[in-house]
């Protein structure tokens, strides 16, 4: 699993997510995470137990600091492994936000999906934050 690393306030709040038909809606799910530089949000749909639709990430930079800050889908297998999704990243300064949107398939499973928010300088983490706690219906 990923490490946690608090240097300041961190928030968490999952809430679910709208869609339009009565199934998808139940298996929506969003998560949003602040940590001291960043916030970011990640919403999607459990489409199966291999699969996420309508993936979109977001960060913001919320510090004027000069460090960049990022946002990671990860996932765990059934066998507990974790998978670690492209990190996006956003250079636009403090108040700069960006939204990735796109989906997962991970054919050795998904039984959990959450999102990482990082402040980062160079290739090191400063502060970051996330959880596994989102369950996929279908496992």
């Amino acid at each position: 699993m990923s490490s946690l690393v608090v240097a300041g306030a961190a928030a968490a709040v999952i809430v679910p997510a709208a869609a339009s038909p009565a199934a998808a809606a139940v298996n929506a799910v969003g998560a949003s995470w602040g940590v001291t530089g960043a916030s970011g949000s990640g919403f999607w749909v459990f489409a199966g137990r291999t699969q996420l639709n309508s993936v979109s990430l977001r960060v913001t930079d919320t510090s004027a600091d000069g460090h960049r800050v990022a946002i990671q889908l990860q996932t765990v297998r059934g066998s507990g492994a974790t998978h670690l999704w492209p990190l996006h990243h956003d250079y636009g300064g403090n108040g700069a936000s960006h939204t990735w949107n796109t989906t997962a398939t991970d054919s050795l499973g998904i039984e959990y999906a959450y999102i990482e928010v990082f402040v980062r300088e160079g290739g090191s983490v400063i502060r970051s934050c996330g959880d596994n706690s989102i369950t996929n219906p279908y496992y």
